[in-house]
């Protein structure tokens, strides 16, 4: 709900959420500030909010907690936007012109309006929406302008009240007549109340994504930045943000952001002189470059923000019910996503009409859905050396092309996938010895590769139509259902026919060509992947069904990577694959329960060399896959809750757990998943108690032979905790897991 009163001189706005709100004034002079956010039992009436510190009273002018700062009114602190005017006006015009443009933007308060039609850059356009798209949300709009230029700022805020959760944007329009020099911008500044905080955040890289960081915020300025044109290994933009000492898992006031943008992108951190903190968020300032010509307007995409005074896992459920609802394409109440098999790590390049059709009975046989051939089915693709680019099936491996194996597939049951990497390009390919032109470059300078390959130039309009038109003429020859979506390196030599605007059009020409691709084809489905979880964010899960979020298969370093993945992003997405037992990357070698145990936490997939299987493996699969489906309906589409991660426990000398309990929105079936990765002679594991049951219901627990190991009172389960923890498995140090079932009766 959006409250608006306006009292004289002083204008105040309220957004009320379910169980927060946000606050601004608008001062005499034009100018918007922050009054706060946080927690709200219900609608805060404007009285209360009036009540708080008169925002005038500052310590330092530029540390005013501007609603959206500029470079002009601050010139010595961080801002949002920056902005060169080419000349000045009036009687300045006579002024010395070398002091010249001018860096000096003061924006004040024009009128503002609620709509419900409004949207952020970027957003999917295709015929799958998302399970809550046509939903009507307001959303405030503030529209700005110069004290002298006609230069204008609009400040969008959309509410969605049932997940706490507000969207902010901003839209720039030049109206000067002259072409206007835009330096620095971000989707929105964030203040938060005063206090000491701490950052919860992603780190790592290739094979080790997601891993959980917590630091301290501390005067001065954190940075979070991806220029690699995905979104990052390193590092992923959103954030935890609680003050030190006061939140834990389920209790305390956390805030909560993410970006929906796949491109360059930034967040900073910035703790004032006097201790106020704050963030920003949009596009990374290297190399930004927009310039915007008369008339011209520009539309960034959305920071998503929010509040819980549920702790971090309140923020994480939050963060994954908005998913789920606003954001994931075709979503609907209920539905999952199937059980995937892919061939990479069974054959790698070795393919054959007769070994993928081998692996796929073997696939269908145990009971997977969908059947994805994984690279080296294309042009002269025998290894990583040749063939990106040229995008049809290889005469050498299928002669006659991909219908009998999909023909095969189909009669399997399954459907049928197809692993592809369009932004790339080898030089050993048709394409490049076409187009030499057609890659980003510095003409006269090297030209650097990575993985033997280079990136497409997406600043050319033929280079997103060539890639669009090869893509749709596969589907619509062969009955394609997935695309697994792979960018395996990052840029280096930027040079584009688009100038430093490339940063974000090879974002706007990745997108459309996958919106185009789904609205010509209703039932394609994609995976986001980047040389494993380098592309995971808000703005392609739009337009993708999941993501990979490492190439990293092991079980044990996917259990850290799993719970780091979970603090923003919801488990239904997050392909995990269960492979070998010694694992392709690591060479560790772990039991094939764990294996499963971890993997059945996402949307689960099978990459193993499954023709080369024993009787009696097959069979544990078969029977592995059957119980993921009982309980993937829970898995995808519960509630969260993690009673204990590996990033909590640090590895600590008696025990390293993981255990995540998700629950129906109707509290009457959950699935209970511990993994011990490490555990010391002579000591036990913890009990963990559950949450979000029923006190009073009683619940059957079955394992995955669909035997009864008790029936308990769901008030006994949160008081006490799941027995049998401490001494499943037995009593020794090796890695172990188990995956339960509960049931209301």
């Amino acid at each position: 709900m959006i409250t608006v009163s306006a009292h004289g001189q002083k204008q105040v706005i309220v957004l009320s959420l379910r169980s927060s709100f946000y606050a601004m004034r608008i001062l005499p002079d034009g100018q918007v500030v922050h009054l706060g956010s946080g927690p709200a039992a219900g609608p805060l009436g404007i009285s209360g909010v009036e009540q708080y510190t008169d925002p005038n009273y500052v310590w330092d002018e530029g540390c005013r907690q501007y609603e959206y700062p500029t470079y002009g009114d601050t010139a010595y602190h961080r801002v949002a936007l920056k902005v060169r005017f080419p000349k000045a006006l009036g009687a300045a015009a006579t002024d010395d012109a070398t002091i010249l443009p001018v860096s000096d933007l003061r924006l004040r308060y024009q009128r503002h309006e609620i709509r419900t039609d409004a949207q952020p850059a970027l957003v999917p356009q295709h015929n799958q929406p998302a399970r809550k798209a046509s939903v009507k949300r307001e959303t405030l709009v503030l529209h700005l302008q110069d004290i002298a230029y006609d230069f204008h700022v609009r400040l969008f805020y959309r509410l969605t009240e049932e997940h706490d959760v507000i969207e902010r944007w901003v839209e720039v329009e030049n109206k000067t007549g002259d072409a206007v020099d835009v330096a620095q911008m971000d989707f929105a500044a964030v203040h938060f109340p005063p206090g000491q905080y701490e950052l919860t955040r992603a780190a790592g890289s290739w094979a080790r994504e997601f891993i959980p960081v917590r630091q301290a915020l501390l005067q001065g300025e954190t940075v979070l930045a991806q220029r690699g044109l995905n979104t990052g290994h390193a590092v992923n933009p959103f954030y935890l943000v609680a003050e030190q000492g006061r939140a834990i898992e389920e209790a305390g006031p956390v805030y909560f952001g993410a970006l929906a943008f796949s491109g360059n992108w930034a967040l900073t951190f910035d703790v004032m002189l006097t201790d106020a903190t704050r963030v920003f968020g949009g596009y990374e300032p290297t190399e930004f470059g927009m310039v915007l010509q008369p008339g011209e307007v520009h539309r960034t995409p959305a920071f998503v923000l929010g509040f819980s005074g549920e702790g971090h896992g309140g923020a994480s459920r939050r963060l994954h019910s908005f998913a789920r609802d606003y954001v994931l394409p075709g979503y609907k109440e209920g539905a999952c996503r199937p059980v995937l098999y892919n061939s990479w790590e069974a054959t790698y390049f070795k393919l054959s009409l007769e070994g993928q059709t081998k692996l796929a009975r073997a696939a269908a046989a145990m009971g997977v859905e969908l059947f994805c051939m994984d690279d080296g089915w294309f042009g002269g693709r025998r290894d990583d050396h040749a063939g990106l680019g040229d995008w049809v099936v290889s005469p050498d491996i299928f002669p006659t092309g991909l219908k009998p194996l999909i023909d095969e597939v189909k009669a399997l049951g399954m459907r049928f996938g197809l692993w592809v990497e369009p932004e790339m390009v080898n030089p050993n390919s048709d394409l490049f010895r076409a187009h030499p032109d057609w890659v980003l470059h510095y003409p006269g300078r090297p030209r650097t590769e990575m993985r033997f390959q280079q990136l497409l130039d997406f600043g050319r309009p033929e280079v997103v139509e060539h890639l669009f038109n090869q893509l749709d003429t596969l589907l619509r020859t062969y009955e394609i259902s997935f695309f697994k979506w792979d960018m395996n390196r990052v840029a280096t030599e930027p040079g584009s026919v688009a100038g430093r605007g490339i940063w974000r059009a090879h974002v706007a020409g990745l997108y459309a060509i996958m919106d185009r691709l789904r609205k010509a084809h209703p039932g394609l489905e994609i995976q986001s992947c980047s040389g494993g979880g380098g592309r995971v964010d808000l703005g392609i899960m739009g337009r993708t069904d999941q993501v990979w979020a490492s190439d990293n298969t092991d079980a044990f370093d996917r259990t850290f990577i799993e719970d780091g993945f979970s603090l923003a992003y919801p488990p239904r997405v997050m392909e995990s694959w269960v492979t070998h037992e010694k694992n392709h990357q690591t060479t560790r070698i772990i039991p094939l329960d764990v294996r499963f145990d971890v993997a059945m936490r996402g949307a689960l997939g099978i990459g193993t060399n499954i023709d080369k299987l024993t009787e009696e493996e097959l069979g544990a699969y078969k029977r592995k896959i059957a119980f993921y489906k009982k309980i993937r309906p829970i898995v995808q589409n519960g509630d969260l809750y993690r009673l204990a991660t590996t990033y909590e426990g640090k590895m600590q000398s008696s025990a390293a757990v993981s255990v995540w309990q998700t629950v129906t929105a109707d509290r009457a079936r959950s699935v209970y998943s511990i993994v011990v990765l490490y555990q010391l002679a002579g000591h036990y594991v913890p009990t963990y108690r559950l949450r979000g049951l029923e006190a009073a219901a009683v619940y059957r627990v079955t394992d995955e032979q669909e035997k009864e190991l008790g029936r308990y009172s769901g008030g006994q389960l949160m008081g006490l905790g799941m027995p049998g923890d401490q001494r499943f498995g037995g009593a020794g140090c090796a890695m172990r897991s188990r995956t339960l079932l509960l049931e209301r009766i």
